[in-house]
């Protein structure tokens, strides 16, 4: 039986999406793996190609979906231990000569698996490759060495895990999440790492199109855009780390993660230092960038023991980023801790 579904919500046309479908099936047959395809594009021509594509290919019709839904229909399609999401624009191959790694003999402790990331670009080629394991025991020192081996690039979300607990967060965060913005993309990722470890598969090579950041100029607009498409105000990227710190703790110590209570309160402060921490260091440096509520409140943040009243205190902060936006993560708090 397959231990692996790819999980393809796709939007595009055929001819802007075949060379990724097509893709993946070869990789499906070389690891017994399946190919789901949730197709809201609309394209007859499409539609009628992935139907008799593949015994490796779940056709499933998205019909007019939104990006959110198609998303958790391709993930709620499949049935297998492990998931891999894949964008309808990159690439997955599976590298000859190498060794796969066993997904059924994959430890409790692991909560996936990391493929070769390759980063690429029409315009420059592979843009750097990434290969490595995440093996510490804390979840703070696999944080640290998976922020540091990113190098500022987050391809490395597309990676295999398991579906229990993938389906689990990404459902919480696109049900319920204040402003559901893939800027949260860094949260994600390191929710993940903090429940559980991740091996490395360099028999899986994952190539991530990165044709809408190969410049500086699409760098610093599609950064801005990330926070204005999540309908934040210009501006509020200066709140990155306040954001990705409240996501993250909210992420990482929900209830019905793979966590113990014991391990999640460890957690909750490794975030805290962490996050919280690097976004205090910004308003010291730069006071005059925030107003005189976010100075106060992160004097106090920084004076209080407590991780969980210094991310209340965190909260009341995000409504000088947007009015409204604590009362939200109130809600977000409460759907992630099952008390709602």
């Amino acid at each position: 039986m397959p231990e692996l579904s790819i999980c393809m919500p796709s939007h595009r046309n055929l001819a802007d999406s075949r060379q990724a479908i097509e893709s993946a099936i070869a990789y499906c047959d070389a690891r017994d793996a399946i190919l789901i395809v949730s197709d809201n594009s609309g394209d007859a021509e499409k539609q009628a190609w992935l139907k008799g594509l593949s015994p490796r290919l779940v056709y499933v019709d998205g019909g007019d979906t939104s990006a959110t839904e198609n998303m958790l229909t391709s993930l709620d399609a499949a049935s297998t231990p492990f998931v891999l999401p894949m964008g309808d624009d990159d690439q997955i191959f599976a590298a000859p000569g190498e060794t796969a790694v066993d997904l059924a003999s994959l430890p409790f402790d692991y909560v996936g698996v990391l493929p070769v990331s390759e980063p690429f670009s029409g315009k420059h080629g592979t843009l750097g490759r990434k290969a490595f394991a995440l093996t510490e025991e804390e979840a703070g020192e696999r944080m640290a060495k998976y922020v540091a081996e990113a190098r500022g690039n987050n391809s490395c979300y597309y990676s295999i895990y398991r579906r229990d607990v993938f389906v689990a967060l990404t459902h919480l965060f696109l049900e319920h999440h204040p402003t559901k913005g893939s800027y949260c993309d860094w949260a994600l990722s390191l929710a993940l790492v903090c429940y559980g470890k991740m091996a490395h598969d360099p028999s899986t090579i994952f190539r991530y199109n990165m044709d809408n950041w190969d410049s500086a100029e699409k760098v610093a607009e599609m950064y801005a855009g990330l926070f204005r498409n999540a309908g934040l105000p210009d501006g509020a990227e200066k709140y990155e780390r306040l954001l990705m710190f409240l996501d993250l703790f909210v992420l990482a110590t929900r209830a019905g993660s793979p966590l113990s209570q014991e391990q999640r309160q460890k957690v909750g402060k490794e975030v805290v230092n962490r996050m919280l921490g690097e976004f205090i260091r910004q308003v010291a440096d730069a006071p005059e960038s925030y107003d005189g509520t976010v100075r106060h409140l992160a004097t106090m943040a920084l004076e209080e023991p407590n991780s969980f009243t210094q991310f209340q205190i965190g909260m009341m902060m995000a409504d000088r980023v947007q009015p409204g936006l604590k009362d939200r993560y109130v809600h977000f708090v409460k759907q992630a801790m099952g008390v709602a």
